[in-house]
Protein backbone atom coordinates (compact mmCIF):
# COMPACT_ATOMS: atom_id res chain seq x y z
CA UNK A 1 0.00 0.00 0.00
CA UNK A 2 3.37 2.04 0.58
CA UNK A 3 3.55 4.47 -2.61
CA UNK A 4 5.90 7.29 -1.82
CA UNK A 5 5.07 10.85 -1.57
CA UNK A 6 5.83 13.39 -4.08
CA UNK A 7 4.96 16.91 -4.72
CA UNK A 8 4.31 17.36 -7.87
CA UNK A 9 4.25 20.86 -10.26
CA UNK A 10 1.44 20.36 -12.69
CA UNK A 11 4.11 23.02 -14.85
CA UNK A 12 5.97 19.93 -15.20
CA UNK A 13 3.57 17.18 -15.08
CA UNK A 14 0.10 16.17 -15.83
CA UNK A 15 -2.61 16.00 -13.35
CA UNK A 16 -2.05 11.91 -13.56
CA UNK A 17 0.30 12.43 -10.51
CA UNK A 18 2.04 9.75 -8.33
CA UNK A 19 -0.97 8.17 -5.89
CA UNK A 20 -1.14 10.23 -2.61
CA UNK A 21 1.28 13.19 -4.00
CA UNK A 22 -0.01 16.73 -3.55
CA UNK A 23 -0.31 18.61 -6.96
CA UNK A 24 1.49 22.08 -6.85
CA UNK A 25 0.56 24.86 -8.78
CA UNK A 26 1.27 28.30 -8.52
CA UNK A 27 -0.74 31.27 -10.16
CA UNK A 28 1.19 33.48 -12.68
CA UNK A 29 0.22 37.07 -12.01
CA UNK A 30 -1.48 37.23 -15.13
CA UNK A 31 -4.20 34.60 -13.86
CA UNK A 32 -4.29 36.52 -10.35
CA UNK A 33 -5.22 39.46 -12.34
CA UNK A 34 -7.57 37.69 -14.65
CA UNK A 35 -9.11 36.14 -11.46
CA UNK A 36 -9.66 39.67 -9.64
CA UNK A 37 -11.23 40.86 -12.85
CA UNK A 38 -13.70 37.73 -12.78
CA UNK A 39 -14.28 38.23 -8.84
CA UNK A 40 -14.75 41.86 -9.23
CA UNK A 41 -17.19 41.70 -11.68
CA UNK A 42 -19.20 38.88 -9.47
CA UNK A 43 -19.20 40.92 -6.17
CA UNK A 44 -21.30 43.81 -7.60
CA UNK A 45 -24.44 42.19 -6.77
CA UNK A 46 -26.43 42.75 -4.00
CA UNK A 47 -27.87 38.68 -3.51
CA UNK A 48 -25.27 36.74 -0.90
CA UNK A 49 -23.18 34.30 -2.35
CA UNK A 50 -25.12 31.56 -1.06
CA UNK A 51 -27.88 32.39 -3.10
CA UNK A 52 -25.76 32.83 -6.25
CA UNK A 53 -24.54 29.51 -6.64
CA UNK A 54 -25.66 28.40 -9.86
CA UNK A 55 -24.02 31.51 -11.35
CA UNK A 56 -20.73 30.90 -9.78
CA UNK A 57 -20.93 26.77 -10.92
CA UNK A 58 -21.41 28.60 -14.40
CA UNK A 59 -19.10 31.62 -14.50
CA UNK A 60 -16.10 29.19 -12.86
CA UNK A 61 -15.50 27.88 -16.66
CA UNK A 62 -14.33 31.60 -17.09
CA UNK A 63 -11.49 30.66 -15.05
CA UNK A 64 -8.18 30.58 -16.46
CA UNK A 65 -7.77 27.36 -18.22
CA UNK A 66 -4.99 25.83 -16.13
CA UNK A 67 -7.06 26.05 -12.84
CA UNK A 68 -9.88 24.27 -15.00
CA UNK A 69 -7.48 21.59 -16.17
CA UNK A 70 -6.17 20.53 -12.53
CA UNK A 71 -9.36 20.99 -10.80
CA UNK A 72 -10.87 18.82 -13.44
CA UNK A 73 -8.47 16.33 -13.73
CA UNK A 74 -8.00 15.93 -10.04
CA UNK A 75 -11.58 15.13 -9.54
CA UNK A 76 -12.15 12.54 -11.95
CA UNK A 77 -8.71 10.88 -11.61
CA UNK A 78 -9.14 7.11 -10.87
CA UNK A 79 -6.25 5.17 -11.49
CA UNK A 80 -3.54 7.13 -10.01
CA UNK A 81 -5.45 9.52 -7.66
CA UNK A 82 -3.64 12.36 -5.85
CA UNK A 83 -4.42 13.64 -2.33
CA UNK A 84 -4.68 17.17 -2.68
CA UNK A 85 -3.72 20.23 -4.05
CA UNK A 86 -1.72 23.46 -2.99
CA UNK A 87 -2.32 26.40 -5.19
CA UNK A 88 -0.38 29.59 -4.20
CA UNK A 89 -0.62 32.91 -5.47
CA UNK A 90 -4.50 33.45 -5.40
CA UNK A 91 -5.30 36.93 -5.01
CA UNK A 92 -5.77 38.03 -1.89
CA UNK A 93 -5.35 41.05 -0.27
CA UNK A 94 -4.53 40.71 3.37
CA UNK A 95 -4.15 44.27 3.85
CA UNK A 96 -8.10 44.95 2.88
CA UNK A 97 -8.95 41.78 4.79
CA UNK A 98 -9.39 43.81 8.03
CA UNK A 99 -8.22 41.91 11.52
CA UNK A 100 -8.86 38.24 12.14
CA UNK A 101 -12.17 37.97 14.00
CA UNK A 102 -11.54 36.83 17.90
CA UNK A 103 -15.17 35.80 18.75
CA UNK A 104 -17.27 32.63 17.57
CA UNK A 105 -19.80 34.38 16.36
CA UNK A 106 -17.91 37.59 14.67
CA UNK A 107 -17.79 37.87 10.85
CA UNK A 108 -15.99 39.85 8.58
CA UNK A 109 -18.10 42.43 6.43
CA UNK A 110 -14.99 44.03 4.74
CA UNK A 111 -14.78 43.87 0.34
CA UNK A 112 -12.05 42.02 0.51
CA UNK A 113 -13.77 38.96 2.52
CA UNK A 114 -16.52 38.92 0.08
CA UNK A 115 -14.04 38.80 -2.41
CA UNK A 116 -12.64 36.05 -0.73
CA UNK A 117 -16.11 33.98 -0.42
CA UNK A 118 -16.37 34.46 -4.22
CA UNK A 119 -12.84 33.08 -4.67
CA UNK A 120 -13.52 29.94 -2.40
CA UNK A 121 -17.31 29.13 -4.36
CA UNK A 122 -15.82 29.75 -7.67
CA UNK A 123 -12.73 27.28 -7.16
CA UNK A 124 -15.60 25.37 -4.99
CA UNK A 125 -17.71 25.01 -8.10
CA UNK A 126 -15.19 23.59 -10.42
CA UNK A 127 -15.07 20.11 -7.87
CA UNK A 128 -18.73 19.43 -7.26
CA UNK A 129 -21.10 21.16 -4.87
CA UNK A 130 -20.69 23.06 -1.66
CA UNK A 131 -22.79 22.97 1.08
CA UNK A 132 -23.43 22.49 4.97
CA UNK A 133 -24.53 21.15 8.32
CA UNK A 134 -27.34 22.59 9.82
CA UNK A 135 -25.68 21.58 13.06
CA UNK A 136 -22.53 23.34 12.32
CA UNK A 137 -23.15 27.67 12.93
CA UNK A 138 -26.46 27.81 11.56
CA UNK A 139 -25.78 26.17 8.37
CA UNK A 140 -23.66 28.60 7.28
CA UNK A 141 -22.04 27.88 3.97
CA UNK A 142 -18.51 29.00 4.02
CA UNK A 143 -16.50 28.77 7.64
CA UNK A 144 -13.88 30.94 9.13
CA UNK A 145 -11.00 29.55 11.29
CA UNK A 146 -9.46 31.23 13.68
CA UNK A 147 -8.77 30.92 17.69
CA UNK A 148 -10.99 31.91 20.05
CA UNK A 149 -10.29 32.89 23.44
CA UNK A 150 -11.21 29.91 25.82
CA UNK A 151 -11.19 27.31 22.83
CA UNK A 152 -7.31 26.99 23.27
CA UNK A 153 -7.68 23.12 24.59
CA UNK A 154 -10.31 22.25 22.58
CA UNK A 155 -10.31 19.53 19.37
CA UNK A 156 -11.87 22.87 17.10
CA UNK A 157 -10.46 24.80 15.00
CA UNK A 158 -11.16 27.31 16.71
CA UNK A 159 -8.40 25.96 19.28
CA UNK A 160 -4.60 27.11 19.18
CA UNK A 161 -2.29 25.78 22.31
CA UNK A 162 -3.35 22.11 21.57
CA UNK A 163 -2.59 20.22 18.42
CA UNK A 164 -6.28 19.48 16.29
CA UNK A 165 -5.58 16.08 15.76
CA UNK A 166 -5.53 14.82 12.69
CA UNK A 167 -9.09 13.44 11.05
CA UNK A 168 -10.86 12.90 8.47
CA UNK A 169 -13.59 16.12 7.78
CA UNK A 170 -16.84 14.91 9.49
CA UNK A 171 -15.88 11.48 9.56
CA UNK A 172 -18.73 10.40 11.69
CA UNK A 173 -21.22 11.63 9.27
CA UNK A 174 -22.37 9.34 6.56
CA UNK A 175 -22.89 12.41 4.02
CA UNK A 176 -19.46 14.18 4.82
CA UNK A 177 -17.51 16.41 2.36
CA UNK A 178 -15.82 14.46 -0.49
CA UNK A 179 -13.64 17.14 -0.78
CA UNK A 180 -12.98 20.19 1.37
CA UNK A 181 -10.79 23.71 0.78
CA UNK A 182 -8.77 25.73 2.71
CA UNK A 183 -7.99 29.49 1.60
CA UNK A 184 -5.33 31.34 3.75
CA UNK A 185 -6.75 34.41 4.42
CA UNK A 186 -3.78 35.13 7.11
CA UNK A 187 -1.15 32.97 9.09
CA UNK A 188 1.85 35.41 10.13
CA UNK A 189 3.24 32.65 12.62
CA UNK A 190 3.40 30.18 9.66
CA UNK A 191 1.43 27.31 11.73
CA UNK A 192 1.31 24.26 9.84
CA UNK A 193 -1.85 22.21 8.84
CA UNK A 194 -1.03 18.15 8.87
CA UNK A 195 -1.79 16.30 6.12
CA UNK A 196 -1.23 12.52 5.40
CA UNK A 197 -2.87 10.66 2.26
CA UNK A 198 -3.78 6.68 2.99
CA UNK A 199 -1.74 6.00 -0.13
CA UNK A 200 1.43 6.77 1.98
CA UNK A 201 0.87 4.00 4.32
CA UNK A 202 2.11 0.63 4.79
CA UNK A 203 -0.24 -1.61 6.24
CA UNK A 204 0.03 -5.89 6.18
CA UNK A 205 -2.64 -7.21 4.21
CA UNK A 206 -4.08 -8.61 7.42
CA UNK A 207 -4.38 -5.14 8.98
CA UNK A 208 -5.91 -3.84 5.91
CA UNK A 209 -8.61 -6.62 5.96
CA UNK A 210 -9.44 -5.64 9.52
CA UNK A 211 -9.90 -1.74 8.50
CA UNK A 212 -12.07 -3.36 5.40
CA UNK A 213 -14.59 -4.77 8.50
CA UNK A 214 -17.35 -2.71 10.09
CA UNK A 215 -15.78 -2.89 13.41
CA UNK A 216 -15.26 0.80 14.31
CA UNK A 217 -17.00 3.65 15.68
CA UNK A 218 -16.53 7.04 15.28
CA UNK A 219 -18.58 9.96 17.50
CA UNK A 220 -19.74 13.22 16.21
CA UNK A 221 -17.55 15.91 17.19
CA UNK A 222 -18.51 18.71 19.65
CA UNK A 223 -18.82 21.67 16.86
CA UNK A 224 -22.17 19.67 15.92
CA UNK A 225 -23.55 19.54 19.06
CA UNK A 226 -26.73 21.59 20.81
CA UNK A 227 -24.67 22.44 23.08
CA UNK A 228 -22.05 23.84 21.42
CA UNK A 229 -23.71 25.79 18.96
CA UNK A 230 -26.18 27.10 21.55
CA UNK A 231 -23.03 28.53 23.14
CA UNK A 232 -21.33 29.65 20.00
CA UNK A 233 -23.86 30.99 17.18
CA UNK A 234 -27.10 29.49 17.95
CA UNK A 235 -28.74 26.39 16.70
CA UNK A 236 -31.04 28.09 14.78
CA UNK A 237 -34.91 27.14 14.47
CA UNK A 238 -37.58 24.72 12.99
CA UNK A 239 -38.75 21.14 12.53
CA UNK A 240 -35.87 20.48 10.40
CA UNK A 241 -33.29 21.47 13.02
CA UNK A 242 -34.27 19.88 15.43
CA UNK A 243 -34.73 17.50 13.43
CA UNK A 244 -31.05 17.34 12.39
CA UNK A 245 -29.69 17.86 16.32
CA UNK A 246 -31.96 14.69 17.44
CA UNK A 247 -29.82 13.12 14.68
CA UNK A 248 -26.56 13.77 15.96
CA UNK A 249 -27.51 12.81 19.54
CA UNK A 250 -28.74 9.56 17.84
CA UNK A 251 -25.22 9.00 16.63
CA UNK A 252 -23.87 9.89 19.87
CA UNK A 253 -25.54 7.49 21.83
CA UNK A 254 -26.53 4.97 19.39
CA UNK A 255 -23.07 5.00 17.25
CA UNK A 256 -23.46 2.01 13.66
CA UNK A 257 -20.00 -0.03 13.48
CA UNK A 258 -18.10 1.51 10.20
CA UNK A 259 -15.11 0.65 8.64
CA UNK A 260 -12.11 2.65 8.38
CA UNK A 261 -11.33 1.70 4.52
CA UNK A 262 -13.71 1.11 1.97
CA UNK A 263 -14.12 1.05 -1.59
CA UNK A 264 -11.47 0.15 -4.39
CA UNK A 265 -8.10 -1.59 -2.07
CA UNK A 266 -6.04 -0.51 -4.48
CA UNK A 267 -6.85 3.29 -3.77
CA UNK A 268 -8.88 2.86 -0.82
CA UNK A 269 -11.02 5.42 0.74
CA UNK A 270 -10.43 6.24 4.40
CA UNK A 271 -12.92 7.73 7.50
CA UNK A 272 -11.14 8.00 10.67
CA UNK A 273 -11.39 10.50 13.87
CA UNK A 274 -8.80 9.49 16.33
CA UNK A 275 -10.06 11.96 19.05
CA UNK A 276 -13.70 10.54 18.60
CA UNK A 277 -13.05 7.02 18.81
CA UNK A 278 -13.58 4.62 21.10
CA UNK A 279 -10.23 3.05 21.43
CA UNK A 280 -11.54 0.27 23.72
CA UNK A 281 -13.83 -1.83 21.36
CA UNK A 282 -13.89 -4.98 22.89
CA UNK A 283 -12.13 -6.06 19.76
CA UNK A 284 -8.61 -6.53 20.23
CA UNK A 285 -7.81 -7.52 16.85
CA UNK A 286 -9.89 -3.98 15.55
CA UNK A 287 -8.14 -2.46 18.04
CA UNK A 288 -5.04 -3.29 17.22
CA UNK A 289 -5.41 -2.58 13.24
CA UNK A 290 -6.49 0.81 14.80
CA UNK A 291 -3.87 1.36 16.74
CA UNK A 292 -1.45 0.38 13.40
CA UNK A 293 -2.78 2.64 11.01
CA UNK A 294 -2.75 5.46 13.57
CA UNK A 295 0.86 4.56 13.97
CA UNK A 296 1.22 5.26 10.36
CA UNK A 297 -0.33 7.83 10.07
CA UNK A 298 1.72 9.96 12.31
CA UNK A 299 4.55 8.36 10.55
CA UNK A 300 3.86 9.93 6.79
CA UNK A 301 2.87 12.87 8.57
CA UNK A 302 3.64 16.13 6.33
CA UNK A 303 3.49 19.92 7.07
CA UNK A 304 2.05 22.88 4.86
CA UNK A 305 1.85 26.49 5.67
CA UNK A 306 -1.09 28.52 4.47
CA UNK A 307 -0.39 31.68 4.09
CA UNK A 308 -2.24 35.09 2.43
CA UNK A 309 -3.62 33.44 -0.93
CA UNK A 310 -2.66 29.99 -0.68
CA UNK A 311 -5.36 27.19 -1.36
CA UNK A 312 -5.41 23.44 0.23
CA UNK A 313 -7.45 21.27 -1.44
CA UNK A 314 -7.49 18.22 0.40
CA UNK A 315 -10.00 14.71 -0.60
CA UNK A 316 -11.49 14.30 2.39
CA UNK A 317 -11.81 10.10 1.42
CA UNK A 318 -8.39 9.55 0.83
CA UNK A 319 -6.53 12.30 3.21
CA UNK A 320 -6.20 13.40 6.80
CA UNK A 321 -5.64 17.13 8.27
CA UNK A 322 -5.46 18.50 11.51
CA UNK A 323 -3.28 21.22 12.74
CA UNK A 324 -0.23 21.78 15.03
CA UNK A 325 -0.18 24.09 17.93
CA UNK A 326 0.36 27.70 17.58
CA UNK A 327 0.62 30.53 20.47
CA UNK A 328 -2.50 32.81 19.60
CA UNK A 329 -2.26 36.74 20.52
CA UNK A 330 -6.30 37.17 19.80
CA UNK A 331 -5.38 40.87 18.78
CA UNK A 332 -6.73 41.00 15.09
CA UNK A 333 -3.44 39.68 13.56
CA UNK A 334 -3.79 35.54 14.20
CA UNK A 335 -4.45 32.61 11.84
CA UNK A 336 -6.87 32.79 9.38
CA UNK A 337 -8.52 29.90 7.04
CA UNK A 338 -11.61 29.93 5.19
CA UNK A 339 -13.34 26.57 4.59
CA UNK A 340 -15.87 24.92 2.56
CA UNK A 341 -17.53 21.41 2.20
CA UNK A 342 -17.82 20.03 -1.57
CA UNK A 343 -20.07 17.10 -2.43
CA UNK A 344 -19.71 15.16 -5.48
CA UNK A 345 -23.10 14.21 -5.87
CA UNK A 346 -25.83 15.96 -3.56
CA UNK A 347 -28.62 13.94 -5.42
CA UNK A 348 -27.34 10.66 -3.14
CA UNK A 349 -28.42 12.77 0.18
CA UNK A 350 -31.53 14.05 -1.76
CA UNK A 351 -34.08 13.63 1.48
CA UNK A 352 -31.90 15.66 4.21
CA UNK A 353 -31.34 19.07 1.67
CA UNK A 354 -32.56 22.11 3.20
CA UNK A 355 -32.49 25.78 2.34
CA UNK A 356 -31.41 28.20 -0.13
CA UNK A 357 -30.33 26.18 -3.13
CA UNK A 358 -30.95 23.47 -1.07
CA UNK A 359 -27.14 23.05 0.06
CA UNK A 360 -27.65 22.48 4.14
CA UNK A 361 -28.23 18.83 4.88
CA UNK A 362 -29.84 18.13 8.07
Amino acid sequence: MKTSHTDTDIDARTTTAVPGSVLRMRVTPQEASRIRALIEELGAADTPPEERLTEFAVRAHDLPVRLRKLLTGFRLASDAPAAGILLSGLPVDEDALGPTPTEATAESSTEESARASTLLLLLASLLGEPFSFATQQRGKLMLDVFPVCGHEDTQLGSSSQTELEWHTEDAFHPHRADWIMLLGLRNPDRAPTMFAPVQDLELGEDVRDLLFEERYVILPDESHTVAFNQATTGTGSGDHVSAAFDRIADMSTRPQRIAVLSGDRRFPFLRIDPAFMPEELGDPDAERALSLIGSEIHRTMQEIALGSGDLLVIDNKRAVHGRRPFTARFDGTDRWLRRINISADLRACADRRHGPNSRVLV
